[in-house]
């Protein structure tokens, strides 16, 4: 039987190709003008400047209380033989923000910032006196607030999910981020302190602390170093050299009280506690004026120190625990916070010496610039740890 000859193999006259290959089909139209248009967009893109008030667009804000899951308390005390630990609600904190197409002419980084502007932490052990937790640079007067940052950089709550680091020259293409920390206490006392061959029972803890969270965006300065590796590109906000934009501030204030009768057996110790939050944590709907020592060294945890206070001022002022960063130099440091003890102990300048850090005179407020943003993923931005969550244990 004779075998049909193999269609495949026969080659389309030369009229044939010329009239396919002008076919132009629906799709092919599509794809044309959709290159074309994304030309367009590029082209922009390059030519719009960055800039937060034009770019960024606040999709919402949310700070708030955890609530405990299932029956819960929303304080948890820990009682163990020789100590106590107390772990308080979880302060949340999420801000969505979209970064529009634009090219940066400069280095930006846009994060969420918070320091505390009122600290009172006191452990009462019986008619003895207290344990106080306190911030040298608020205490003297010599700065309003402290800025709260993980110490690795500043100004930033964490350099993991926190910050958005955009780079000067690279577009920025449409995209969407969120940026959130967790905040919350779990501090750690013991139940009696020894005191003139004396043993006295804690009996009280007190702890109010205020916090202003701020969502800024910082204009690097071209003579600003990076010297922020390998946590992030800058360590630290410079006034003299960098830009800021506030594009909006948050505010929570915590409060509790607990009561302790050490003669009870463990596990029945804690008598009362009054964790009930008068005011629930708020976004501002203005921005007041932000002093310098909020966004600048030192944070919170290396700036604070631990001091009992003797009811009888006659007795012994000890200093238990020592600051890692301080503002001004050891000796005007112990001068102000012995003021009013002539009997103190433990104050001797500490080996090696705390890091001294810029004290800002006055504490001036910075210069800073509002967005009124509107409300709604650049390749180039680089996400700290976007997927992870970050807490801080306090003490």
């Amino acid at each position: 039987m004779a075998q049909r000859p193999n269609n495949s193999s026969r080659r389309t006259p030369k009229s044939e190709e010329t009239s396919a290959s002008h076919v132009i089909t629906k799709d092919t139209l599509d794809s044309h003008i959709e290159s074309v248009s994304s030309k367009a967009d590029r082209t922009s893109v390059l030519s719009s400047r960055f800039r937060p008030d034009e770019h960024i667009t606040i999709n919402y804000s949310r700070v708030y209380y955890s609530q405990p899951v299932r029956s819960q308390p929303l304080t948890k005390v820990i009682e163990k033989s020789h100590l106590m630990q107390w772990q308080g609600q979880k302060f949340k904190c999420r801000i969505g923000i979209t970064l529009e197409n634009s090219t940066p002419d400069s280095d930006w980084t846009i994060g969420l910032a918070q320091a505390c502007d009122y600290l009172e932490l006191s452990n009462q052990f019986e008619a003895a006196g207290r344990y106080q937790w306190e911030f040298h640079p608020t205490k003297s007067g010599l700065h309003k607030m402290v800025n709260d940052s993980n110490g690795l950089q500043w100004p930033f709550y964490s350099h993991e999910t926190c910050l958005l680091e955009i780079v000067a020259g690279r577009p920025l293409f449409y995209s969407s981020f969120e940026l959130h920390f967790s905040d919350f206490f779990y501090p750690t006392m013991q139940w009696g302190m020894r005191r003139n061959k004396q043993t006295s029972w804690l009996t009280d803890v007190e702890r109010v602390q205020h916090f202003k969270v701020w969502l800024v965006a910082i204009k690097r300065g071209k003579n600003h170093p990076k010297d922020g590796f390998p946590v992030c590109s800058y360590s630290q906000f410079r006034p003299e050299l960098d830009e800021l934009y506030v594009l909006q501030a948050m505010e929570w204030k915590y409060h509790i009280g607990l009561k302790f009768d050490c003669h009870m057996p463990l596990g029945r110790r804690c008598k009362s506690i009054n964790d009930a939050q008068s005011e629930q944590p708020r976004v501002l709907q203005t921005v007041d004026p932000i002093p310098t020592s909020a966004l600048v060294p030192p944070n919170c945890n290396s700036c604070q120190s631990l001091i009992f206070y003797p009811q009888d001022k006659n007795d012994v002022l000890l200093l238990k625990a020592k600051p890692a960063d301080i503002v001004v130099p050891w000796d005007r440091w112990r001068e102000d916070m012995t003021m009013g003890y002539s009997n103190v102990a433990n104050f001797n300048c500490p080996t090696p010496l705390p890091n001294l850090f810029p004290c800002y005179s006055g504490d001036p407020l910075l210069e800073s610039k509002f967005s009124s943003n509107r409300s709604s993923t650049p390749t180039n931005v680089v996400r700290r740890g976007f997927a992870s969550r970050c807490s801080s244990k306090r003490r």
